[in-house]
């Protein structure tokens, strides 16, 4: 026994090779084949997840989803300014701040709240949401109706603003985007006729004002004449005594002057009382347009809108985005305020500017009509100046007279503000759910959580996938792959394909050497079912096969199975001998089928002494047989958790480490090696079983060399022997779960 240390002197330090890491793959990273055989080997899980949710995506879409219908209405509007007639602007730009406003009018509750009461969509959409009498309440219902059922745009570049509605019912959408339409179109017809109406009285009182002037001054005009007794025409006295061209042409100014004056106040004091934004929405029409204050109007306009849209996706007003926003919109706020408070100011500079003037060349027509009274006879010059002034505000009567005859024949040429060109109409498909993107999601979002769960259940699995692993974490020499599905060599002349597997174990092992004759060997492994006591039966029948007589010892008291690999009764054995010192352990063998093997079973140890495996008493049995065949294998419980395979293991001259693919973790493995060096060094190497070699690619080679040589079936018998094969894998797999 010179070579006992085999498994001492081949073991090496793996941990040290170059291009290995802690997944067995290179260090510089994962191969394109590296995820492809992840995809290959987990694509049961991507299918399944591929499936489910793209099933699930179907019967959500098709069935559970309810559909949604949207009608459109579209209506045009006419920008105009009424609130003072007398200034008429240019109304044909696009206003974009206007028809924001028109936008933000059509949602508020001015107009929505009278759209819910005409179609009575309380008690309609409370019967939808509970199914029952309930009436949603109004404020709820205006909220719905805003942010959940309609939409509204501006047509860029056009007056036309489209109102889409949406609705589970397609006659029900196109009803409430008509009643929309008509309600918003019938509150500008009546708020434009209050301001046409409310700029044509104040005209009209302005009229009525200079009417009595006028009447005042010509009465003026008669007292002078009666007093003085004068008895002219005041076109020929005015011939006579009035030739001075100078007089003339100031008075003449003084008149358009005070007529401007006139024009000027009334426009002070009518946009004096109008709120920031209709006074914004008049100084286009005015010739006051201030592109600064356009500009920073729509800001304002477009953060509030957006603060309407966060607070609608569900944020509250505590939410930073929100308050950042809203202290924008109000520092904007504050900014309009101001811009409109300079205008307005600056109207006021501009009256007084224009009462100056007036007031100024009144003085100099004064002192003009001093002087000419001098050279007048003393009873025509006062009557000849009130004839004048009486004259100047007829003039300026005349004026405003044409001009409220113009007004109120405009009016009835500029038509309606709104008017709606496009009803809408009952459609005839949902637009909601979108079955084929629903279902193209469907199909994308499986597939890329399939891709992804197989990827992360791969990081997660840390059991033993290559033998890399095994030279990695181990240190230790894989001697031998054994493929899935392999049973017990039970049977006399029975050559499976993967017999070859154990074969080669054998000949690593070198137990041809005849240096190694009695050797005994044990296969130990960290946790049950891992499949060392078919690898041990195995390995001792490719042995007796070879010519060696051999010895298989069943030491694994608790969960014996070598009798029924081996097809003999479990009588005597094992157990027996450590408990009667009297027996000749070479009268508990026996012959097998197979030539040249000798089993010893485990026989029965009551439970209560189970745990007095004897140490001392193994050393004798083992050391009786050693004498008496050629190798001796003895099976035994795992090294983890059970006493008696740490016992076995420090009895045995080499021992065989065996792990089953895949099934536990590494740190098992390390486990179990480090409890065997604890009592037993000479661990020759690893026996990796179980590998799937026919789905994994990078065993492929173990499952194609087994064959090499042999000659191929008949295809009617290799179709009969897959089935076989097939039914022998899976009672296999049954059978070798319950075994150690």
């Amino acid at each position: 026994m010179n070579d006992l240390n085999y498994g001492s002197q081949k073991t090496q330090n793996y941990s040290n090779y170059p291009g290995t890491n802690d997944f067995g793959g290179n260090a510089s990273g994962l191969h394109f084949n590296d995820y492809f055989k992840i995809l290959k080997n987990r694509i049961g899980i991507i299918l399944t997840i591929f499936l489910l949710t793209t099933i699930t995506g179907y019967v959500v879409t098709f069935h559970y989803l309810k559909k949604i219908y949207a009608s459109t209405a579209q209506v045009s509007i006419l920008k105009q300014n009424r609130d003072i007639e007398v200034f008429k602007g240019n109304d044909s730009f696009f206003d974009p701040v206007y028809f924001a406003s028109q936008i933000e009018l059509i949602r508020s509750k001015e107009i929505l709240y009278k759209v819910i009461e005409k179609l009575d969509l309380q008690k309609v959409w409370g019967r939808q949401l509970t199914q029952s009498d309930y009436l949603l309440p109004i404020d709820q219902a205006y909220d719905l109706f805003r942010f959940k059922k309609m939409e509204l745009d501006v047509k860029r570049g056009t007056y036309v603003i489209e109102i889409l509605v949406y609705s589970e019912n397609s006659a029900e959408a196109a009803k409430i985007a008509n009643t929309v339409a008509e309600t918003y179109i019938d509150w500008r017809k009546n708020e434009e006729t209050f301001k046409y109406q409310r700029g044509l009285d104040n005209l009209s009182q302005q009229v009525e004002k200079q009417r009595e002037d006028v009447k005042k001054s010509r009465d003026a005009v008669e007292e002078l004449r009666k007093t003085y007794g004068l008895d002219i025409v005041a076109g020929s006295a005015k011939d006579q005594q009035l030739n001075d061209a100078e007089l003339q042409r100031k008075t003449t100014r003084l008149e358009e002057l005070k007529s401007d004056m006139i024009a000027r106040r009334v426009r002070y004091d009518q946009l004096e009382k109008l709120p920031a934004d209709k006074l914004i929405d008049t100084l286009p029409a005015l010739g006051l347009e201030d592109s600064n204050l356009t500009s920073i109007r729509q800001s304002q306009l477009g953060i509030e809108a957006e603060v309407s849209k966060i607070k609608n996706s569900g944020l509250g007003e505590d939410h930073p985005r929100v308050q950042s926003l809203e202290a924008q919109a109000k520092k904007l706020k504050e900014q309009v305020d101001s811009l409109v408070e300079g205008k307005r100011n600056a109207l006021a500079i501009d009256l007084k500017v224009s009462e100056a003037k007036a007031s100024e060349l009144e003085q100099e027509v004064k002192s003009l009509t001093a002087t000419v009274r001098s050279e007048r006879s003393a009873k025509l010059a006062p009557f000849i100046e009130a004839q004048e002034e009486a004259e100047r505000k007829q003039n300026i009567l005349d004026a405003l007279e044409v001009r409220f005859r113009q007004e109120k024949a405009e009016t009835k040429i500029e038509g309606d503000p709104v008017k709606m060109i496009s009803p809408a109409s009952a459609a005839e498909y949902p637009v909601k759910p979108r079955k084929l993107l629903n279902m193209a999601l469907s199909v994308f979002i499986g597939l890329a959580i399939g891709i992804l769960s197989a990827f992360f259940i791969e990081y997660l699995d840390t059991s033993v996938k290559t033998m890399s692993d095994v030279e990695k974490v181990l240190g230790l020499p894989v001697l031998a792959v054994i493929p899935s599905g392999v049973k017990a060599l039970n049977k006399p002349n029975e050559d499976p394909d993967y017999t070859e597997s154990y074969r080669i174990l054998r000949a690593k092992m070198n137990l041809e050497d005849e240096t190694l004759q009695g050797a005994c060997i044990t296969a130990l492994s960290g946790g049950p079912g891992e499949g060392k006591s078919t690898t041990l039966f195995n390995l001792a029948v490719v042995c007796a096969q070879a010519g060696q007589r051999v010895a298989l010892i069943d030491a694994d008291l608790r969960r014996p199975s070598v009798h029924k690999n081996a097809r003999i009764q479990n009588t005597m054995g094992v157990a027996d001998l450590i408990q009667d010192n009297s027996l000749d352990p070479l009268s508990l063998i026996f012959q097998t089928e197979i030539p040249n093997l000798f089993v010893m079973s485990a026989g029965e140890m009551p439970s209560e002494q189970l745990g007095a495996f004897n140490a001392v008493r193994l050393r004798q049995i083992l050391a009786s047989l050693k004498s008496a065949y050629d190798v001796v294998f003895i099976d035994s419980p795992p090294i983890l958790g059970v006493s008696d395979g740490s016992t076995i293991a420090r009895e045995v001259d080499q021992i065989i480490l065996v792990i089953q693919h895949r099934r536990y973790p590494r740190d098992i493995s390390l486990r179990a090696k480090k409890a065997v060096e604890e009592v037993n060094p000479r661990i020759s190497g690893v026996v990796l079983n179980s590998v799937a070699v026919n789905s994994d690619e990078a065993y492929y080679y173990y499952s194609s060399y087994s064959s090499y040589g042999k000659k191929k079936k008949k295809t009617k018998n290799n179709f009969l022997g897959k089935i076989s094969a097939k039914a022998n894998t899976e009672n296999n797999e049954t059978t070798s779960s319950d075994q150690f």
